[in-house]
Formats: C-alpha cells, structure tokens, sequence
C-alpha cells in the first residue's frame, strides 16, 4: 500500500503508516531533540510504545551491530535503542521500515547527522541508486556541497588536487551525473546531503 497524493500536477508518497488503515509500520525522527515516534495504522506514537514484536526485531538487529553497541554503550539500554532507530530508521518516507507482517525492512537513506559515528555500522547504509557508498564517498560529497573550492577540499582531505578529481569522476558515474551540481542535487533528492 502506497499513498500518493497530488499537488501542483506532482505526486509525492505519504509516509508509510500515516493513514488509517495502512498497518505498515513507519519510524521517524525529529533531527533536534533525536527522538523517535512510530507511525502505524493513522496514529503517531512515542518511540517507547513501538509494538513489542518489532522491539524485539530492533533489538535483535541493534545485538547484531557491534560497532554501534561500541558506539552506544556509554547510554541505558533504552537510549541506546532509540539513538540506534533514529540512525538507522530516522526518515520519515514511503518505504515502511516494518511490514504489515512485522517482518523489518532495509534501513533508511538518511543522514542523521554530519558527524554521526553511525556511518560505520554495519545496519546502516547510505546508497544511490541501489549502490552502497563509502564513509569516504560520503565525506567528499558533503564537502563539495559545502560551496568550498576545490583546492580547499582537496587540503581538508590531505588529498591531491588529481585524487580529489579522480573521486569526483568515479562518483558521477556512481551518481549518473556530469557535473558537481547533478551530484549535489541527487544527494539532496536522496537524503545523502540534508
């Protein structure tokens, strides 16, 4: 079940969950506070009443990741499971990140934040187009939306000006763009830059 609505002879996808009825299971979360809510069945909830049978299967993944228990221990457990739902699930978008039949679904294409260790979990991937990118694919693509010159990212990444060049050629191609501002635009329209 997808919801679509039209606006200005444009369609754009409801969050998953968001209608009455639609009993696919959305997270979601607010980027200044980090919390998390869960959409299911037309009703918007705190992320500590998200159905005890997908808590489970969050769980299940969150043991599994043993970076991001490195990364989380420092929290009480429960903090430490919501801070790893808004990493991993932190998008509210079309594609429900449990199904209707509680089976988990693949983590959300968003960045939670620009210095988010979470980046090097194994439960969270950042792709275009089906294609998992790098931490460091990553890095570069947000630098070159910071508006900086080229010669400046190249020095902030202790890079050369050719090696900067060479990854920005095997990223358009990554991409299927030809120049800096088809990059930046793709990685906005698939939440890789914020």
């Amino acid at each position: 079940m997808s919801t679509k609505i039209k606006t200005n002879n444009r369609f754009h996808q409801l969050p998953a969950g968001i209608m009455i009825g639609d009993l696919r299971t959305e997270l979601f979360g607010d980027l200044k506070t980090k919390k998390v809510f869960v959409l299911h069945n037309g009703e918007t909830k705190p992320f500590n009443q998200l159905a005890p049978h997908l808590k489970k299967l969050l769980v299940d993944q969150y043991v599994k990741d043993t970076q991001a228990i490195k990364d989380l221990n420092h929290l009480p457990t429960s903090e430490a499971l919501e801070q790893f739902a808004f990493c991993v699930y932190g998008a509210a978008d079309a594609t429900p990140d449990f199904s209707e039949d509680g089976i988990s679904l693949s983590d959300d294409n968003f960045m939670c934040s620009n210095n988010c260790k979470c980046l090097k979990w194994s439960s969270k991937n950042i792709s275009v187009d089906g294609q998992n990118l790098t931490v460091r694919q990553i890095e570069i693509i947000k630098l070159l939306a910071s508006d900086y010159p080229d010669k400046q990212i190249a020095q902030q990444l202790n890079i050369t000006q050719s090696t900067l060049d060479s990854h920005k050629t095997k990223l358009f191609r990554v991409f299927n763009v030809y120049s800096k501002t088809g990059l930046i635009t793709k990685a906005i329209n698939q939440k890789i830059i914020q």
